[in-house]
């Protein structure tokens, strides 16, 4: 789900971000470049429970593109921070 607002645009995601998931997210993430004009983005990964090796590279886009990921599960915490430090 994408929510827009008149200075931010939200995604919600949930369940899998894997294979033909994470490359549909993918497709829909550079397709949505244009309508975010300069607005801050979140990612809110809450609902999450799987990521892949596909969905982590797309996460790691995301991040250099300026996102902010939001999580607070264990499990997606370690994968936000195990992408902040390959990035950094």
């Amino acid at each position: 789900m994408i929510t827009d607002t008149a200075f931010e645009q939200t995604w919600v995601l949930q369940g899998k971000l894997s294979g033909r998931w994470a490359v549909d997210l993918r497709q829909r993430w550079d397709e949505a470049k244009s309508t975010r004009q300069g607005r801050m983005c979140v990612v809110n990964l809450e609902d999450v429970i799987y990521v892949d090796r596909e969905g982590e590279e797309l996460l790691r886009q995301i991040l250099t593109e300026g996102a902010q990921l939001v999580a607070s599960r264990a499990y997606m915490k370690d994968i936000v921070a195990s992408l902040n430090v390959r990035n950094s």
